[in-house]
């Protein structure tokens, strides 16, 4: 606890709010995961479900003001360890196996074929001469040797198909996107795609 008050000092309950980008569900509402419970109060999870581009600019808000952020999501998919590169060409599986992979985000989560696995921090963004995001890094919890010093560069692209959640400081946050907290939330089952794969 003196760590706590000399180093981090922050409202770990009230400050922060959970964002999500489940296409599966609709945007701009509250859910709650029946089960997934925090360990400090015993109280389910609660998200906000937003379009990917909303999340994106809150994201690069907190960065720009040197807050990294809990960020979730399907890890494994495209993944060189070695460069320590998240890139949807990575591997050209198509070729590979002569046929098509044509599901969507929501399709793949829907079929359980994708979703939150694994969480990092995220930590950096590059972005182009008119803002927009190239490319994001994160900090792994797997050790120096593994991806690139211990981080994971990824593609915005690959952001934009296998990225799930934050968990941002709400002064990042619009005031009408907190305000959606206000609203009672929908409840969804323990056995959600989006959260069976939790780890």
């Amino acid at each position: 606890m003196s760590f706590f008050k000399e180093y981090i000092n922050d409202d770990l309950t009230n400050n922060y709010v959970m964002i999500m980008n489940d296409p599966t569900r609709e945007y701009h509402k509250s859910y709650e995961i029946d089960f997934d419970r925090h360990r400090y109060d015993g109280k389910n999870w609660t998200y906000i479900n937003l379009p990917v581009d909303e999340i994106k600019e809150m994201a690069i808000k907190s960065i720009k003001d040197s807050t990294m952020m809990y960020f979730s999501c399907d890890v494994a998919k495209f993944l060189n360890s070695d460069r320590g590169l998240l890139d949807i060409r990575n591997y050209d599986y198509e070729s590979l196996m002569g046929t098509t992979f044509g599901m969507n985000k929501k399709q793949r989560v829907q079929s359980f074929a994708s979703g939150s696995s694994h969480a990092m921090t995220l930590m950096a963004v590059d972005l182009n001469q008119n803002g927009k995001p190239k490319k994001w890094m994160v900090e792994n919890s797997w050790g120096a040797t593994n991806g690139y010093q211990g981080h994971l560069i990824m593609t915005d692209e690959w952001f934009n198909e296998y990225m799930f959640r934050l968990v941002i400081d709400k002064k990042y946050v619009p005031t009408k996107v907190v305000d959606i907290l206000k609203q009672k939330p929908i409840r969804l089952p323990a056995w959600d795609p989006m959260f069976a794969d939790e780890e």
